[in-house]
């Protein structure tokens, strides 16, 4: 398949329609993941956002306390309706993966930005958000180049969704429309670890099976970096 005329659709939760983003974790919950249909494409201003979508354009400017960031992190992450463009080429499926697992990392930690005093916990989302934007661009210019094929591996797929499925029954969503900047911090912390922890068992996945040498780099930089601020974060928890 060549991505460099196909958009490659994940869509983005649609956190403004009449879905409940509960619903979809009850789905989680029951293992049904694969099934669920409870999420829509976002279309706004006759734009289907989709993973070649530019972070900036990703990134909403319109959300409302930490609870709405929180939300819209999970959203881009349990969106399913990549599945039609997910191949048997090993770092296609890596990437069409951890685009929106970083780009839920950037927004979380744009959100955690607004509301925490905790002067550590800014420069740790920061360092987040500068690091995870090089990688998403990244990874898109050489998923739109149509470099990723010819590296088939079935045993990949299903361990990378297996992966994202334990992460995201670990995550807990902030469901306090209060915006109290402990709870907020404490909140970021806890699920950026398990975040941190997914891309980390990612990446090491991917260093098994990957050929292309600049996602080898990338990979073993996200299990380097990501298990420093796993380690970072504990002791913040602390």
């Amino acid at each position: 398949m060549d991505f460099k005329n196909i958009n490659i659709m994940v869509g983005i939760a649609a956190l403004f329609s009449s879905v409940s983003l509960n619903s979809y974790s009850s789905d989680l919950n029951e293992n049904k993941m694969k099934n669920s249909n409870n999420y829509e494409i976002i279309k706004s201003d006759n734009k289907v956002y989709t993973v070649l979508t530019p972070l900036e354009e990703v990134i909403p400017k319109n959300l409302k306390g930490y609870k709405e960031y929180d939300e819209y992190a999970h959203s881009l992450m349990m969106s399913n309706s990549s599945q039609p463009f997910l191949t048997k080429d090993v770092g296609n499926n890596f990437v069409i993966y951890m685009i929106p697992h970083h780009e839920a990392a950037i927004i979380a930690s744009l959100g955690v930005l607004n509301y925490t005093q905790n002067q550590k916990v800014k420069n740790l989302a920061n360092r987040i958000i500068k690091a995870q934007e090089k990688e998403v661009t990244f990874m898109q210019k050489i998923l739109q180049e149509g470099e990723l094929r010819g590296n088939d591996n079935v045993k990949f797929l299903p361990k990378i969704k297996k992966i994202m499925m334990s992460m995201m029954h670990k995550m807990k969503l902030y469901d306090d429309k209060i915006n109290n900047a402990d709870s907020i911090t404490k909140n970021y912390l806890e699920n950026m670890v398990v975040h941190h922890l997914g891309a980390v068992d990612m990446a090491k996945e991917y260093l098994k099976y990957g050929k292309n040498e600049e996602l080898i780099k990338m990979a073993h930089k996200i299990v380097l970096s990501q298990e420093e601020e796993i380690k970072e974060m504990q002791e913040l928890l602390k």
